[in-house]
């Protein structure tokens, strides 16, 4: 996640690329994004305390298990506090799932063959957990998934 911090998550979801979010201030990948279906998908996440980051998605210390990421395990809560990683990965996803070839490929290989094409389904399949099965929610799971395929079709991508 520390390679990915002050990136651009709509690059990232749409083309897998890493842009500095301050080197464009008209990001045509943003603009090619519906923020008002984006917020729909952010809006439908709700976690139980200590079990993920309601900003970013990312696992925190369940009963202190040490799930929780070491570039999270800094990150202090308070009132008006902003986690370092916010948003990155709803969007990420979000722009994922709105890429056919992407989508395609999230379907067959994280989703199981579940059928995805509406948002609606999207979400309520993203919001799913199988803690039983040692997995995450699924829209962490897609994003886990999402990183390794780029890191395996580029080695050097997170270094």
């Amino acid at each position: 996640m520390q390679v990915l911090k002050d990136h651009c998550p709509y690059h990232f979801g749409r083309s897998a690329k890493l842009v500095l979010e301050a080197s464009h201030s008209n990001c045509p990948d943003m603009n090619a994004v519906c923020m008002n279906e984006y917020y729909l998908f952010k809006g439908s996440f709700s976690f139980a305390p200590f079990t993920y980051c309601f900003q970013c998605c990312l696992p925190q210390s369940r009963n202190r298990n040490g799930e929780q990421p070491a570039c999270h395990a800094e990150h202090v809560y308070r009132k008006g506090s902003q986690c370092p990683f916010s948003g990155f990965i709803f969007k990420a996803v979000y722009c994922m799932w709105k890429q056919e070839k992407f989508r395609n490929l999230l379907i067959q290989d994280v989703a199981g063959g579940a059928t995805l094409s509406t948002l609606d389904e999207f979400t309520a399949w993203a919001v799913q957990e199988h803690e039983a099965e040692g997995k995450y929610n699924n829209c962490l799971e897609a994003f886990l998934w999402f990183c390794g395929e780029l890191e395996k079709a580029r080695p050097n991508a997170f270094i």
